[in-house]
């Protein structure tokens, strides 16, 4: 696989708003990773679909080439919708049953109504994924409008479960991929005038792999399932290629993203069994990324980007392209992860923090750690088992660096690496502490998700630390959560506060 190498315009006029009517559609692919797609993959080995509408899109745009999410679908979704790591959402893995967003995330879709610049006029159509009831989309979510399909996959792409604004339809025949598109299509014509945001997950490809409708894919007979999956592809860029003809690209920036990498039965080359869905590996983490219309400046069209970029990052990026600076509305004690990337498409230097690209496989336990700086990347399987790779030379993460000598350059990556592992815990933030009534109060973030513990002790230089008989917690209902020791000692003591 050839890696293209990055452009990058320094302009001396760049802009600092964008058009007067500002839409932003972000279009969700489900299992699509960088190895399936031409506009990512020049491998002559493997087997590509037709995808002439994403083709476009790269030749019109800009290609994020070290774009990294998660290894499935949840903690990727997770992540955008509140600019934070899954180890901190605690939405860490489907199959594991932890995909639910917290009643005290501050989402996406509720900073930008709070912002007020787009009013209600946003919505989720398709796939949903952080949650299980037929309201969560609005409730959790925030999302004014929501029309789709809640679980991971449908059942069949022509029999599905649809849930519009928490009322649910089984049996739903249209085929799922059109019946998005053509749900996006009404929504997007009620706007208006009005700006709007529009976050259009598809299922495909996800499973079940079949046939599609003949009208929307080139492939003939009964195909095996990597052809049922190229054509999937292929239907899901015709039914694009449909909704991107109803959509004003001057006034519209078009984002188009996988959620993670390709399954394993279906992978192609230069990607080897095991790199794909649901491992730590590059083939299961590294998705490709597409961006253009309206906010991609003049000179843009058709570069690449190779800086590294992550899901994460989505929830800050959105903001900015709506004038909105996520420092300045999301809430100060939230642990916030996400860096926008906006800058990249006006042809401005953009430097993220030095190593702070995390994913996090949960599927199994113990938990899988992988932390990217740069080309390098160090994973600690939780077993004992770790790894170091150039990924920018060794796509396919075939040779251990670690299994020899570390050339000084590798070493400074690696030992950045894993001191920066070190520092990702869930830390809470601690706002004050004070005595009321006898007993012995710390206030902290609620943002910090659940499943706090008090500990004391009464000499810091043994570090004996002991949980707090009979601690006390309240929600003080100003975003905050107070821990309470009840019964404090007279002489003094010192506390701490841990999270899961």
């Amino acid at each position: 696989m050839t890696i293209r190498t990055v452009v990058v315009f320094l302009m001396c006029s760049a802009l600092n708003v964008w058009a007067q009517q500002t839409n932003v559609l972000l279009i969700i692919a489900d299992d699509l990773g960088i190895e399936s797609l031409a506009a990512f993959n020049d491998d002559s080995a493997a087997s590509l679909p037709p995808t002439p509408t994403i083709d476009n899109i790269q030749s019109n745009g800009i290609s994020f080439n070290r774009f990294y999410a998660y290894s499935t679908c949840s903690p990727t979704r997770g992540s955008m919708m509140t600019g934070r790591y899954s180890f901190r959402t605690g939405v860490l893995s489907p199959s594991m049953g932890d995909y639910n967003l917290q009643p005290n995330d501050f989402t996406l879709p509720e900073a930008l109504i709070e912002s007020g610049v787009i009013s209600n006029h946003l919505a989720q159509i398709g796939k949903w994924h952080l949650g299980q009831t037929a309201d969560s989309p609005n409730v959790e979510g925030g999302w004014p409008h929501f029309s789709g399909g809640l679980g991971g996959g449908v059942g069949a792409y022509t029999n599905w479960q649809k849930t519009v604004n928490g009322v649910t339809t089984n049996g739903y025949t249209t085929y799922a991929t059109t019946d998005n598109v053509n749900d996006a299509i009404t929504w997007i014509e009620q706007r208006g005038n009005n700006s709007w945001f529009l976050w259009l997950a598809f299922n495909a490809p996800h499973t079940p792999l079949h046939r599609p409708p003949n009208h929307l894919h080139t492939y003939a007979g009964t195909p095996n399932n990597r052809r049922k999956y190229e054509a999937m592809v292929e239907a899901m860029d015709t039914e694009m290629g449909n909704l991107l003809a109803e959509v004003d690209l001057s006034a519209t920036t078009v984002i188009f993203m996988g959620d993670n990498g390709t399954p394993g039965n279906v992978l192609q080359p230069p990607l080897s069994s095991g790199h794909g869905k649901g491992s730590i590996y590059d083939g299961g983490i590294r998705v490709p990324l597409l961006v253009y219309g309206a906010a991609v400046s003049n000179g843009l069209e058709g570069t690449s980007y190779d800086g590294v970029i992550h899901s994460v990052d989505m929830y800050s990026t959105i903001l900015e392209l709506f004038g909105v600076s996520a420092a300045e509305i999301v809430p100060e004690e939230l642990v916030f992860d996400s860096h926008s990337f906006a800058s990249v498409l006006r042809g401005e230097t953009y430097v993220r923090d030095v190593a702070d690209i995390m994913a996090l496989n949960a599927l199994n336990e113990p938990y899988e750690r992988a932390l990217v700086e740069g080309d390098f990347k160090y994973i600690d399987f939780g077993n004992g088992t770790k790894e170091f790779y150039n990924v920018g030379a060794d796509i396919t993460e075939t040779n251990n660096l670690l299994d020899g000598v570390l050339s000084p350059p590798e070493q400074t990556a690696y030992e950045s690496l894993t001191n920066k592992l070190e520092t990702y815990i869930n830390i809470p933030h601690c706002y004050s502490t004070y005595m009321t009534n006898g007993t012995f109060n710390v206030e902290t973030g609620w943002f910090d998700n659940e499943g706090f513990t008090l500990h004391r002790t009464d000499n810091l230089v043994s570090n004996d630390w002991n949980v707090v008989a009979g601690q006390e917690f309240e929600d003080n209902g100003e975003a905050a959560l107070i821990l309470r020791d009840p019964a404090p000692p007279a002489s003094n003591a010192f506390y701490r506060v841990t999270t899961p």
